[in-house]
């Protein structure tokens, strides 16, 4: 199987810069058409979520880092669970789904630590368990926890959102190979 040539949960070739800081690097917010594109969902979509309460409306009909940050997570876990243990599970690392004050980190900032572990230096993805641990490791070495135990929430929804993507990427070539049958 050849490693995705893409950003995990979007339409965006890998690169050396950051997904996330190539886009808001040069804005201070995105449409939601921009949004569709990237992640190459149904704007409907989204704004179900939205209704359901799993994303905040964005602000000024644009939407942030953080806000993103979200989408991708919630459309990297639908690959492997259905959206009510999507919600759980990000609200496990992140609490209120609405509030961001109770965050043990910033959503973008988790999506990112998942592009550190996946994404190899030469913008391959990482399918080596030993590695991927190894980098969960030191990806997580210096994180301050803002409570007891929230290191350890943190490293068991990345590790989910690792092996969740892997797992969304193995089906669509299971997928693909079975086509014609």
């Amino acid at each position: 199987m050849n490693p995705p040539a893409y950003f995990p949960g979007t339409m965006v070739p890998i690169s050396a810069t950051g997904l996330l800081e190539g886009i808001f690097n040069v804005t201070n917010g995105i449409t939601l058409s921009q949004v569709c594109e990237i992640t190459g969902l149904e704007a409907s979509t989204i704004q179900n979520w939205i209704k359901r309460g799993y994303v905040n409306p964005p602000v000024n009909r644009k939407y942030s880092k953080s806000h993103l940050g979200r989408i991708i997570l919630i459309n990297l876990f639908r690959g492997t669970f259905v959206i009510e243990r999507v919600a759980s599970l990000i609200s496990y690392v992140n609490g209120n789904l609405l509030d961001r004050s109770d965050d043990i980190m910033d959503d973008s900032d988790i999506y990112q630590c998942l592009c550190d572990v996946l994404i190899t230096s030469d913008n391959k993805v990482d399918v080596n368990e030993s590695h991927i641990q190894q980098k969960l490791d030191e990806r997580l070495r210096t994180f301050q926890e803002p409570f007891p135990g929230a290191k350890n929430r943190l490293r068991l929804i990345l590790e989910a959102l690792v092996y969740s993507c892997l797992s969304a990427e193995y089906v669509k070539a299971a997928k693909h190979l079975t086509k014609n049958i």
